[in-house]
């Protein structure tokens, strides 16, 4: 379904589930509607649950969707609260609608079907997408918050990590390796990235990551997954870029020693073991 169609069939719909108005637009690629989706919050007081402001909660001018509050603040109760809640004042805070919902549960099946230029680009668009506060809750919790939580990030980075070097694009790896994470996690969150299935997202990459001690490498967390796929792909431009870009630097060229063993590469293997001594 055309975009254009779909943020019109969406801002029709009385009592909106947010969830489902997320799915639809992960589902058939509604790039803009679902950056909005992700940007719209609430500021509500934290003690009776009153909301102050609600946030972008429109697709385009004028285009305003009927998101059922009431719904989203059933799950909203004592247990819950300060979970994902950023913090305002003593009594206020910005509610994001995302992180009341799972939403890596519900867009973790769909990540499956990624495919093209066009599918890593949108996962890219989620990775970058960051709230839109007024100034004066920028002044007091700041502007660079991203939408999503570090498990969906991980999952849109190695989704398109492996995307990128399926297609051997280059320009796409170096994006990759350019974002900035910027967040408090480290790679045990793979660990718990699964679809509805049960299914994880790469069984090897975690593998790989436990056995060579990358877990809490947060440093190195695009390098090593660029370098994985680039190499269980056998893609060779992506390699040797990979290797030359960082060529003066020993806990990278180690990177590329450790995924050439683990995944039985001898010429690699044979080729930055040296480097990694010169170094």
């Amino acid at each position: 379904m055309d975009e254009e169609v779909g943020a019109l069939v969406l801002s029709m719909v009385k009592s909106l589930d947010y969830g489902t108005a997320i799915e639809l637009a992960f589902k058939y690629r509604w790039r803009n509607v679902l950056n909005r989706l992700l940007k719209m919050y609430l500021v509500i007081d934290r003690n009776t649950s009153k909301i102050f402001h609600k946030g972008t909660l429109s697709i385009n001018e004028g285009e305003y969707l009927d998101i059922d509050i009431g719904k989203l603040f059933l799950n909203y109760n004592e247990s819950r609260r300060g979970e994902s809640d950023i913090i305002f004042s003593d009594s206020i805070c910005v509610y994001p609608l995302v992180t009341n919902i799972d939403a890596s549960e519900i867009l973790l099946f769909e990540i499956r079907t990624i495919s093209g230029e066009s599918d890593i680009e949108m996962l890219m668009d989620i990775c970058n997408a960051k709230f839109e506060f007024p100034p004066d809750i920028c002044d007091s919790i700041g502007r660079d918050i991203r939408c999503i939580d570090a498990r969906f990030l991980v999952s849109c980075l190695v989704i398109a990590a492996r995307e990128s070097c399926r297609l051997n694009n280059l320009e796409w790896l170096k994006r990759i390796l350019g974002l900035e994470i910027n967040v408090d996690f480290s790679f045990q969150v793979l660990e718990s990235v699964e679809d509805a299935r049960g299914v994880p997202i790469d069984d090897g990459l975690n593998e790989f990551i436990g056995n060579c001690e990358y877990v809490d490498r947060i440093d190195l967390f695009n390098y090593p997954i660029c370098v994985y796929y680039s190499i269980e792909l056998d893609m060779k431009e992506l390699i040797n870029f990979l290797g030359e870009k960082y060529s003066g630097s020993s806990k990278h060229a180690l990177v590329l020693v450790d995924v050439a063993l683990y995944l039985n590469n001898e010429r690699l293997f044979k080729k930055y073991i040296y480097k990694v001594e010169l170094n």
